[in-house]
């Protein structure tokens, strides 16, 4: 797929434009597959171009439309020009229901509007356009209506839009002098300030809530890369400060430090204010400050990013933010990880520039599917898993298949990149290594960590020759223009599926059937039927519809994607007579995916028996998915709770004084515990330990402790620290 040539989309500013939305002349179709040497998750690769940064968004930026048919990303030329510089990129849009690329125009800062099939960008002023040395120009385009005004001037980068999609938030200015801006949704607005409302908001950063009316920004105190507060840099982590605002940067909270994490993201739902970089956590929206942070997956996450609407699944990568690709359902806590992604340059040194090779993921609507890159080739590019810590002149690994007689690696260990050659192999082994070739700083492969080909990252020689230089940065960097580091791949845009849509409901309610959507359906494009396992419907029947089933028999429904991706079909329904069935839009209020069973000595009891009984249970059960939840009881009062993963395992443990919870912890689906909180009666976190288990033997890992939700104590890597005033002191 050549993403290079395209036809062009001309936009007359600054009239009411009318653009038809143009196809690439490539033909835009998804390549679909399993990656090489095994494992099941689907994947789909986008874009297919070496030699090209494609890119969707940071991870906290979301990539996809509303309601998941489109996803929009930036292609940047080959042209030597810094990354992110307008000049150098176009502005496309992925379309699953035609399965069809299409280029709206040069720009960049791509952002979707939360409610809406709203598309803004910022693009270059045309040299026709104003001498104002205004810069740049915010274009707002309505893609179902293909139309495209010009809203505002100015404005260097987007963020996004608030939760009714009345105000579009950026940035005008460079660097930290950088300050926040809101633009009405409408031709030609006027920009609003909103750093003096504010009281100094850093504008170098904010991050508006999907569905609340707030913002978070740094605070403008600490505009430094660590933002760190006097006496933290000398203890193992960082303290980011921010503040909370209302939509006009008014109602400002007091500086507010998280002592950890430096990428964040709302929740889908913009309950939780999600912290990267450590097991996956977040402070509730409003409760900002003070304000618990809560552990929220039993996995942890680099850069962190919301998976879908509903706030139930959380996506991200560890390793920094190369991945592998990390997923997480909050339901019940659980967090496992899809795949490994490869994505990763190779530097001279430890010096590093990880802005290319980020995989940034980030969730579909209905947490369906995950938006990443990689510049490894994931179809054809082989990796071996290390079996044994690394030799010096030897590495074992589970299997060497896929692999050359004798060839290039690529092994990394934190931020050392090495490539190695090797001249011998054998099925599990790479022998005669030739170490830290072009500079690079030898790395330490261990267990379980991956190796790579370095054949597979490259730009194939003859393509190397007729390219521009690649980007600044990495020259600056790698520095030897004739090094083969100079050559290596560009990202690519993939899609991974890590879950089926939810599975609609049908239900009889006399005469007449309903077709209730699944719990998420943001997605969905349409319902197919079946009439006794066959298929009754040549295309997706959209919601809104009414059918008239004039057969009897075992009815079941299958909801659709804009993408094809099609959910397991609903549990049957039998209809003797014939029926007209409504295809709903919304779930009913009278309707509930899940009901509860409860129980005495093992015998099936109303609510309230159990309430009235010294020893209750009550399981939480679902249409789909079984038992969920199981509660204990004491005379009326829970006393423990535990949540259950989609394999019935307890992850998240929650235990009770008085019915208040006293201790909530997080558990491995093998039953190893990750970390534990403690709660005063007023429901601050007290204290918080995370744990590590190797060879059956746990131990703490980091143990704090909080004063009405402030750290005020922390034991860590042998050391505890202690707050004194606006300091932190180190006891031992």
């Amino acid at each position: 797929m050549n993403n290079t040539k395209h036809k062009q989309c001309i936009l007359n500013i600054p009239l009411v434009l009318f653009c038809l939305l143009t196809p690439s002349l490539s033909d835009g179709k998804i390549d679909r597959f399993v990656p090489l040497q095994g494992g099941t998750t689907e994947v789909w690769r986008i874009t297919h171009d070496p030699t090209v940064r494609d890119w969707a968004n940071y991870h906290n930026t979301q990539c996809w439309s509303p309601d998941g048919r489109y996803l929009t990303y930036t292609h940047y030329a080959s042209d030597g020009k810094e990354f992110g510089t307008s000049e150098a990129a176009e502005i496309h849009l992925f379309d699953f229901l035609k399965d069809e690329d299409i280029r709206i125009d040069n720009g960049t800062n791509p952002r979707w509007a939360n409610n809406h099939n709203w598309l803004f960008y910022t693009r270059s002023i045309p040299d026709d356009g104003p001498s104002d040395g205004k810069g740049t120009q915010v274009m707002w385009m309505d893609v179902e209506n293909q139309t495209v005004k010009r809203i505002a001037y100015g404005v260097t980068t987007l963020r996004e839009t608030d939760y009714q999609d009345r105000w579009l938030y950026g940035l005008q200015g460079i660097s930290n002098d950088r300050k926040p801006v809101r633009i009405a949704i409408q031709e030609d607005s006027r920009l609003e300030n909103i750093h003096r409302k504010g009281k100094n908001l850093y504008g170098g950063w904010l991050s508006v809530n999907p569905r609340h009316p707030v913002i978070v920004s740094r605070d403008y105190m600490y505009p430094d890369f660590n933002y760190a507060t006097e006496g933290t840099r000398d203890i193992p982590m960082r303290a980011r400060h921010h503040v909370l605002t209302d939509l006009e940067g008014g109602n400002r909270t007091d500086t507010f430090p998280i002592m950890d994490g430096s990428h964040f993201s709302w929740s889908g739902d913009g309950s939780y204010f999600m912290c990267g970089n450590g097991q996956m956590r977040g402070i509730l929206w409003n409760e900002f400050l003070p304000g618990n942070i809560h552990f929220l997956a039993s996995i942890r996450a680099g850069d962190i990013c919301m998976a879908g609407r509903s706030g139930r699944w959380i996506c991200g990568s560890t390793s920094g933010g190369r991945g592998p690709l990390v997923f997480a359902d909050l339901r019940s806590g659980d967090g496992w990880t899809v795949m490994k992604t490869h994505s990763v340059i190779c530097y001279p040194g430890s010096e590093d520039n990880s802005g290319p090779y980020d995989i940034d993921a980030k969730g579909s609507p209905d947490g369906t599917k995950v938006a990443f890159i990689s510049n490894y080739d994931l179809k054809v590019g082989p990796f071996a898993v290390v079996a044994e810590d690394a030799e010096e002149n030897r590495i074992v690994v589970e299997s060497t298949e896929g692999f050359p007689n004798k060839g290039r690696l690529v092994a990394v260990t934190g931020f050392q990149r090495e490539v190695l050659s090797y001249s011998r192999k054998t099925p599990t082994s790479f022998e005669k290594l030739d170490r830290g070739l072009y500079g690079t700083p030898v790395s330490s492969p261990r267990k379980g960590q991956t190796v790579t080909l370095f054949e597979s990252r490259l730009i194939p020689e003859k393509q190397w020759k007729n390219l521009p230089l690649p980007a600044k940065s990495i020259r600056n960097i790698i520095g030897d223009m004739d090094s083969p580091l100079m050559r290596q791949r560009s990202s690519d845009i993939y899609i991974a599926i890590v879950r089926k849509p939810d599975p609609p409901h049908l239900r009889d309610m006399g005469g007449r059937v309903e077709l209730i959507p699944g719990e998420n359906h943001w997605e969905t494009q349409g319902y197919h039927l079946f009439l006794d396992g066959e298929k009754i419907t040549d295309s997706p029947v959209l919601p809104g519809a009414s059918i008239y089933l004039d057969k009897p028999g075992t009815y079941t429904a299958a909801a659709v994607e804009w993408s094809g991706l099609e959910s397991p079909a609903s549990l049957p329904l039998v209809i003797e007579q014939s029926a007209t069935l409504k295809i709903l839009e919304n779930k009913p209020a009278d309707f509930s995916w899940t009901g509860d069973r409860w129980s005495v000595n093992g015998e099936k009891v109303s609510r309230k028996a159990a309430m009235h009984s010294e020893k209750a249970r009550r399981k939480i059960v679902h249409l789909h998915d079984g038992v969920i939840h199981k509660e204990w009881y004491n005379w009326g009062k829970i006393t423990k709770r535990y949540d259950l993963n989609l394999e019935g395992k307890p992850i998240r443990h929650l235990y009770y004084q008085s019915g208040k919870l006293a201790r909530r912890e997080l558990h491995k689906r093998n039953g190893d515990i990750v970390s534990a909180e403690y709660f005063d009666n007023d429901g601050y976190i007290t204290e918080s330990i995370q744990y590590r288990t190797d060879d059956g033997k746990t131990m703490e890992t980091n143990h704090r402790w909080y004063k009405n939700a402030v750290p005020v104590k922390v034991a860590v890597r042998g050391s505890i620290y202690k707050k004194d005033g606006s300091k932190w002191v180190k006891k031992f």
